[in-house]
């Protein structure tokens, strides 16, 4: 399983920026929930991680199967969050000109022009915020 956050600020969303095997893609902070693990401590270690931000989290927004990975996802809101945002945890270390990582806020109006991954959270993410 893996969970994922939604942060919102000012009418804009922050995405991950990823370049990898020559593919260019945005895909909210999150990951593997581990051993022990709840979706929502998931959700919250894996925003601190990757964002450096701690976040409150909130609602569950949405729950669906990821064909490509083979694996249930869950996405939160976060109702609130503080830090600096910076990128952290094993990424950094993943971080490469072949593997890049990159953090950035988008306007709700520019989501349908990025190529967001998987294809059903884009859609999910379309309907709701734009």
């Amino acid at each position: 399983m893996r969970a994922g956050t939604i942060i919102l600020r000012d009418n804009k969303i922050l995405l991950m920026h990823r370049f990898k095997n020559d593919r260019e893609f945005f895909s909210l902070p999150g990951g593997g929930v581990e051993d022990g693990e709840s979706a929502e401590e998931t959700a919250i270690r894996e925003a601190k991680e990757e964002t450096n931000l701690d976040i409150v989290l909130g609602k569950k927004f949405f729950e669906y199967y990821n064909d490509f990975d083979k694996r249930k996802n869950i996405v939160f809101f976060a109702d609130s969050f503080v830090g600096e945002m910076k990128l952290g945890g094993p990424e950094v270390g993943r971080n490469s000109e072949e593997n890049k990582y990159i953090l950035e806020w988008h306007d709700f109006g520019e989501l349908k022009d990025l190529n967001i991954v998987p294809g059903e959270l884009k859609e999910k993410l379309l309907g709701f915020l734009v």
